[in-house]
């Protein structure tokens, strides 16, 4: 049986468990006002914690690092395709419910990144040298994007602005935070891991 006849690895029951108490816990926290009843830094400790765990797991050794390196590529880069929640940003922002520098940073940067995911799933052929610069310059964007999010609503927390970020602590969009970004950010890494090994 060669390389190619092997069959791919399945996404190990325990993630799949793991990662379903962990969206029913973010909702649980979101729907109750728990994110917005801790002081600060809580929930940037929280979310912190969230994409070192999330790393920790898809980088170590294990059955679910090679589920992960068994999806394709494009199929890591499609995912991102949803981050179109960025317009809901600018929306709340232009109804005054939400801080505008936040909103413009990260709401246009998902959208970018969005846009562009789709345009390189629609456009994806065999991975040339130049093809894998195209793909480190976007996944650098998406990862940057989140970063810059990130760090805009916890100076925006700082200051105290109003309107500030509080509605990214209650649902719907505390999924976001607590849920997407992480899985988000460490699926940039492990798309570099990937570009980086040449797969």
């Amino acid at each position: 049986m060669t390389a190619s006849t092997l069959p791919a690895p399945r996404l190990p029951g325990a993630a799949v468990l793991v990662a379903t108490a962990w969206l029913i816990l973010a909702i649980a926290a979101g729907a109750t006002g728990f994110f917005l009843r801790l002081p600060f830094p809580g929930p940037q400790l929280i979310i912190l914690g969230l994409v070192v765990l999330t790393l920790v797991a898809g980088l170590v050794p294990s059955r679910l690092r090679a589920w992960i390196d068994a999806v394709p590529l494009r199929v890591l880069v499609g995912v991102n395709a949803t981050r179109f929640v960025g317009i809901a940003f600018l929306v709340l922002a232009a109804q005054g419910q939400m801080n505008q520098v936040f909103a413009d940073r990260a709401g246009w940067g998902d959208i970018a990144t969005a846009t562009l995911a789709i345009a390189l799933v629609v456009t994806w052929k065999p991975i040339t040298p130049a093809r894998r610069l195209l793909l480190h310059a976007w996944n650098a964007l998406g990862f940057v994007d989140l970063v810059i999010a990130v760090g805009t609503a916890t100076a925006v927390t700082l200051t105290g602005a109003t309107p500030g970020v509080e509605r990214l602590l209650t649902l719907p969009l505390s999924i976001v935070p607590t849920f997407l970004v992480p899985l988000f950010l460490s699926n940039h890494v492990f798309m570099f891991r990937r570009l980086v090994r040449g797969n």
